[in-house]
């Protein structure tokens, strides 16, 4: 334990020497940050280090949180067995991802819930699964995710505990998807979980099948009499599902975060989203959007009034190359219409198809509409900016900010993320204003997606 490492100095003392730090002076909360980074393989050697880091690799806390992946070997089916047996009893937040399906990877996963579901003192507070959208088209695939969807049934069914389920881009078939749904509620007519607060059904569905669903889907939805926080696409939410929502879990449900796309036959209309917000008063709801559908005509179907709408996100995700500025500040004429009261942060991703140069006109028109945003919206908290922008707008944006800054109820935080500027240059030239690298944005909105 004599060995010693540099501490990284602060901005603020990188012109001083500062003395070296032993590791035996750590507290154990420090070491369990740092271990917490290590695979499984690095975490056994460095528990042979010395008694003092065997001790901090037996805490609980080290083994909450673990991310299961499924290749077929006889080596990982042994090792997740291990771990079970020896940290099953710890563990509170599971992550389930899956190679392509074959023999061993099904057989891998069956042999994992079988010990799961042995270790009685597993009690689980959360699960995602993530990579199960095995296209059914394969030869063979069908067989083996439906044995997946069955091994995942009996390890739900048997966590009793469960807060949070997350599904994102499963794309389940529809029986295999209401299977799931029936297993989180355990699976019998009249019985209901009254733990779960929070689902994710994001790309819950295979393409093609939601039509069909959405009968059964709201039926099964009614079930889950403590959600707070529903994350799911916009055609799912037809107004059956949204009425069991508000009579099953009036009392508790807090946040939809809808995500519109092409698929999108049915919109709640303006009554009944106000019958919703009289139920649950502290209804709020997040909205994301895909450029491709910036259409007053499609997004107006969906955004009406009387919808408690908090967030919206304008993003990027496709190859659509005629979007302008002017389709733009259109948005956000109507948002700042329709949701003045209510809309507390808006972001703008767009910087691909967006150029300044060409647009000079439609340019303004947007810069106009940003500032009729700040001004309308007495609610608005944030602003995120990943599109180009001028030097005077950011000019404009910092003066916002600064006059804000005045009335604590009206303060606000704009963070830009510019192309062709560096963080450190806009947050040196406008001080008041954030500014992240395009990478860290990006990160910052995979984690909450």
């Amino acid at each position: 334990m004599s060995a010693r490492f540099p501490v990284r100095p602060t901005p603020a003392e990188r012109l001083k020497d500062l003395p070296a730090v032993p590791w035996d002076a750590l507290p154990q909360e420090a070491l369990v940050n740092v271990f917490s980074y290590l695979c499984d393989g690095d975490r056994l050697e460095a528990s042979l280090a010395c008694k003092a880091w065997h001790r901090v690799f037996t805490m609980a806390c080290l083994w909450r949180h673990r991310t299961f992946k499924f290749r077929g070997t006889k080596m990982q089916q042994g090792c997740y067995d291990g771990f079970l047996h020896e940290h099953g009893q710890h563990l509170e937040h599971m992550i389930l991802e899956f190679a392509k399906p074959n023999t061993a990877v099904v057989q891998c996963f069956e042999a994992f819930v079988a010990t799961a579901n042995k270790c009685a003192a597993l009690r689980l507070l959360s699960i995602k699964v993530r990579v199960l959208w095995f296209s059914l088209q394969r030869k063979g695939w069908s067989a083996y995710r439906t044995k997946i969807v069955q091994a995942l049934c009996l390890l739900l069914k048997r966590q009793p505990m469960l807060q949070e389920a997350d599904f994102f881009f499963c794309q389940f078939t529809h029986n295999e998807g209401l299977q799931v749904l029936k297993a989180l509620t355990g699976d019998l007519p009249l019985m209901t979980r009254r733990n779960i607060i929070s689902l994710s059904l994001r790309e819950y569905f295979e393409v093609g099948t939601h039509y069909m669903s959405l009968r059964t889907f709201s039926e099964v939805m009614g079930r889950f009499p403590s959600l707070a926080f529903l994350h799911l696409d916009q055609h799912y939410l037809c107004e059956a599902v949204l009425d069991k929502l508000i009579t099953g879990c009036a009392q508790t449900l807090r946040h939809l975060y809808i995500v519109m796309d092409n698929r999108n036959d049915h919109a709640i209309d303006s009554h009944t989203w106000s019958l919703a917000v009289q139920r649950c008063p502290s209804l709020t709801v997040t909205v994301r959007l895909d450029v491709c559908y910036l259409f007053e005509d499609y997004y107006s179907r969906v955004l009406v009034a009387s919808m408690p709408l908090t967030r919206v996100f304008l993003w990027d995700t496709c190859g659509r190359r005629d979007i302008t500025f002017a389709d733009v500040a259109r948005f956000l004429g109507y948002v700042s219409e329709l949701f003045f009261n209510t809309i507390e942060e808006v972001c703008l991703k767009a910087e691909k198809f967006l150029k300044v140069d060409d647009e000079a006109e439609r340019y303004r028109k947007m810069e106009k509409a940003v500032v009729k945003l700040n001004e309308r919206c007495v609610q608005l908290k944030r602003l995120y900016f990943c599109i180009p922008l001028k030097p005077e707008t950011l000019d404009k944006l910092s003066r916002v900010v600064v006059a804000r800054l005045q009335n604590e109820t009206k303060r606000l935080e704009v963070t830009v993320v510019h192309v062709k500027m560096s963080p450190g240059y806009i947050q040196e030239r406008w001080p008041t204003l954030l500014s992240l690298s395009r990478d860290e944005f990006l990160y910052d909105d995979f984690k909450n997606f």
